[in-house]
């Protein structure tokens, strides 16, 4: 059963979308660093126009559970998150997590 995280951010008006997008590289090599598979930046191309993706995928919630646990703890994730707060060049739509059901 694979789990999936989705972030889901908008570039604020006036930002420089360079600086949001190395912003997003920072934080998926953080992810990697603890241990997730393959982060991935998608551009939404339809709906919510203007907005990216973040996705991580895993096989299950156990391996969730391995990446998100030392990550939540790690301090230079808590920096980076404080520092795209601080630098105002996009906002955060939402999170989700979801989980694939498997189909009869």
């Amino acid at each position: 059963m694979a789990y999936e995280a989705r972030y889901v951010l908008r570039p604020n008006p006036g930002a420089d979308l360079g600086a949001v997008i190395e912003a997003v590289k920072v934080g998926a090599a953080l992810w990697k660093k603890h241990g997730s598979p393959n982060p991935r930046l998608w551009s939404v191309a339809a709906g919510e126009l203007g907005t990216y993706v973040l996705t991580i995928q895993f096989e299950n919630a156990i391996e969730y559970a391995k990446v998100t646990d030392p990550l939540a703890a790690d301090p230079e994730f808590r920096r980076w998150q404080a520092d795209n707060v601080q630098s105002g060049a996009f906002t955060w739509v939402r999170s989700d997590l979801i989980r694939e059901l498997a189909l009869p």
